[in-house]
């Protein structure tokens, strides 16, 4: 009886230790744990061998968590934490850590896996003074694991620079890609041409109001110096030929037509690039490396290369003449010219070229390096560059691109990220270099939107490059669950780990209702009403009674979790009225039914693939709406979408036609759209002061497509989508 109570005791004692070890993310590859542990005091002393680690950091981060305050000493023999250097531990980024109720010792081959050493030791620590015997030996799968944020179509300060390379050294990330330009702005200073900053960096908005900045050299070498000492390389992205609008407004010679060009305002893809057959361009772009190039002591340099339309080039005399000289076939091969002079200038600064995989079109060197994002374009790219030898980097736009909201990449997607492919050759694996996690900020404006749409993913992401998938899900999220009290202590406003909640609009017995429930555990609801100032309980379901929104949020540990999901509702008289398409809807934009129209829910000012869009590819549609009895009219007002990067177009035309009986009809109003936008745009247009026409019976409204999408856009040449959401009749 004394052994099995024995025996019970034992297992107690091992689940609660088991229970309360320290979260470790990216979790080590080998650890040996034990029950005693160190005691961390005012009076524990360090000694630090490697000269080239930052002590004061580390210091700083110990007493941030615990309060405690670590004596330095010179001397090994005196210190119950040493950080040594052992050139017998085998991989460059490796280490060991070793953890006895009597000393801590870590031991690595280089400073980087000094600084990988002390990330762990940091976790082990937490906020407790107790720190657990341990043993763990540690060394990363991929030697590139990285994080690119783009700071041009929004430009954050190197303050927040800063903050975010501490985040990835304490997840252990070591390669910061910093995508310097854009149509949207020039952030770098470059001496030789002083309008790049003085006028590139910025851009006039909508609004008319000045938006944008930049980084002097000075400032850039600052952040360099900054994440060397975090054990990251700073790789600058200066993007060419394409996406080089904003340098084109302010050195326009460099273009294929010469301008006039003004810093873009609107996301997406433009038409004008660099001429790649003036010679003065190549000076261009050789003069601003020369001088950048030898800020960033990194062996990359990273070119763009990305989404370059040909349009120009097929017009542009110059252009047309160097495909002839140079014995090319076609403005592809231009591109891979163009690359290919710019990589020999890359190479004579000592560096080596990377870019996104558009670099391949036309032939690459086998030096370069690709960056691949286009997964949706060859499922099959990884293995075959680097059949071609190249080496790559990973960033498939399913897995890594974390500006795309939870509902299309959540934390599991991202944890189950596997840059090699299971069909690549063992002897080729090493040209897989590992992965980047993507952040373009079109729609990202500040730090909070930051920290919302990278955390907790790249948590999960480090994790994918530093150990794989080796502990399974389960834990990680386990893992992850503890790890929020940390992101808290530092700040961090982190977004969701999955899809907080689903909301669905029923019309039920000619009641709208919002229904929602939440889809995480912890998680419970709140919504508002149009006429209410606060959130209550979400109990039931919430009656649609005046216009406005209906506005439901989720909450997790007694904060906002997730961004709200908003239902917006206008009351009118067109709910009434039946209605009949002449065309259906195309698949799969057809969610909302032809009743979508008149249902009184109005579709997302930004998301035309809330279901509550109709979508119609190359189409023209009429829609007519008829009434049980005549009714008096006093208003109408139609919407449509427009963003012709996504291959929507306002309508060309909008004819409303009214009829008294029901079949004689008679031409009302006209509406057209003359101008494009890029950007997602919701088009109102209002027909009003109708108080002369009564009593009608039935009305069309012809709604006439865009179009073929114009010349200086995606898919040019291609018919539009025409979007078009609720009829409003007051």
């Amino acid at each position: 009886m004394k052994l099995y109570l024995l025996t019970a005791l034992l297992l107690v004692q091992s689940l609660v230790f088991a229970q309360n070890k320290p979260t470790l993310i990216p979790f080590p590859q080998e650890v040996n744990w034990n029950e005693n542990h160190f005691i961390l005091t005012n009076e524990t002393t360090l000694f630090v061998e490697d000269k080239a680690f930052d002590i004061h950091h580390f210091l700083e981060e110990v007493k941030f968590q615990t309060g405690i305050s670590l004596q330095v000493v010179e001397n090994k023999e005196e210190a119950t934490l040493q950080i040594l250097l052992d050139q017998n531990i085998k991989e460059e980024e490796g280490y060991q850590l070793t953890v006895t109720d009597q000393l801590i010792k870590l031991e690595a081959k280089t400073t980087k896996g000094t600084i990988n050493a002390s990330a762990t030791l940091l976790q082990l620590i937490g906020s407790t003074k107790e720190v657990p015997e341990v043993v763990i030996n540690d060394a990363p799968l991929f030697a590139w694991r990285g994080m690119m944020l783009d700071v041009s179509r929004h430009f954050f300060d190197v303050e927040t620079i800063k903050s975010y390379l501490d985040l990835m050294a304490h997840y252990k990330m070591n390669k910061f890609h910093w995508h310097l330009t854009e149509d949207q702005g020039w952030r770098i200073e470059v001496k030789q041409y002083p309008l790049l900053t003085e006028n590139s960096a910025y851009r006039t908005e909508k609004d008319g109001t000045k938006y944008g900045g930049f980084y002097t050299q000075e400032e850039i070498k600052e952040v360099v110096a900054y994440a060397a000492k975090r054990g990251i390389e700073v790789i600058p992205e200066i993007d060419m030929p394409g996406h080089m609008v904003a340098a084109l407004a302010s050195y326009p010679e460099f273009s294929c037509t010469g301008g006039p060009f003004e810093v873009q305002t609107e996301w997406g893809v433009h038409e004008d690039v660099l001429c790649a057959g003036n010679e003065r361009t190549y000076e261009f772009v050789q003069n601003i490396l020369d001088e950048i190039m030898p800020l960033f002591p990194s062996k990359y340099m990273h070119i763009g290369g990305d989404e370059c339309p040909k349009a120009r080039w097929k017009e542009c005399p110059k252009c047309q003449a160097k495909i002839k000289t140079e014995g090319l076939e076609d403005e592809h091969e231009l591109q891979s010219y163009f690359i290919k002079r710019v990589e020999k200038m890359v190479n004579a600064n000592g560096k080596k070229m990377t870019g996104w995989d558009e670099i391949l079109e036309g032939g690459l060197s086998e030096t370069a390096t690709v960056q691949l994002w286009r997964d949706f374009h060859d499922k099959d790219a990884v293995r075959k560059i680097a059949e071609m030898r190249n080496d790559i980097i990973v960033s498939p736009t399913g897995m890594c691109y974390f500006d795309y909201d939870i509902v299309t990449t959540d934390v599991e997607q991202v944890y189950n990220y596997q840059p090699v492919p299971s069909d690549l050759a063992k002897e080729k694996h090493h040209h897989v270099l590992g992965g980047e996690c993507t952040v373009w900020t079109e729609r990202i404006p500040d730090n909070a939107r930051l920290d919302f749409m990278v955390f907790p993913r790249i948590i999960a992401f480090s994790e994918a490059l530093w150990i794989g998938q080796q502990q399974g899900f389960e834990d990680f999220s386990e893992r992850l669950e503890n790890e929020y009290s940390y992101l808290d202590s530092k700040g961090i406003q982190y977004g969701p780990s999955s899809k907080v909640l689903d909301v669905e609009v029923l019309n039920e017995n000619g009641q709208l209702k919002v229904h929602a429930k939440p889809l995480i555990d912890g998680v419970s609801l709140k919504y508002k009403t149009p006429l209410s100032e606060v959130f209550v309980d979400y109990n039931k379901a919430v009656e649609v009674k005046e216009t406005g929104k209906v506005i439901i949020k989720g909450y997790r540990n007694g904060r906002p979790y997730g961004d709200p999901v908003s239902s917006n509702f206008v009351m009118h008289k067109g709910s009434n009225a039946t209605i009949e398409l002449s065309t259906p809807p195309s698949n799969p934009y057809e969610k909302a039914g032809v009743q979508g129209l008149v249902d009184g829910r109005l579709g997302s000012e930004r998301k035309f693939k809330d279901e509550s869009w109709l979508g119609f590819n190359g189409k023209d549609v009429t829609a007519t709406l008829s009434f049980e009895n005549k009714t008096s009219i006093s208003s109408i007002q139609l919407r449509a979408y427009d963003e012709v990067g996504s291959w929507i177009m306002a309508p060309k035309n909008i004819e409303v036609l009214y009829s008294k009986d029901g079949k004689k009809y008679k031409s009302a109003n006209k509406f057209k759209s003359e101008t494009v936008s890029t950007d997602g745009d919701v088009l109102i247009y209002n027909w009003e002061d109708l108080s002369k026409i009564k009593e009608i019976k039935s009305i069309k409204i012809i709604y006439t497509n865009g179009g073929k999408l114009p010349k200086g856009t995606m898919g040019s040449g291609n018919p539009s989508w025409l979007f078009i959401d609720e009829i409003i009749i007051q």
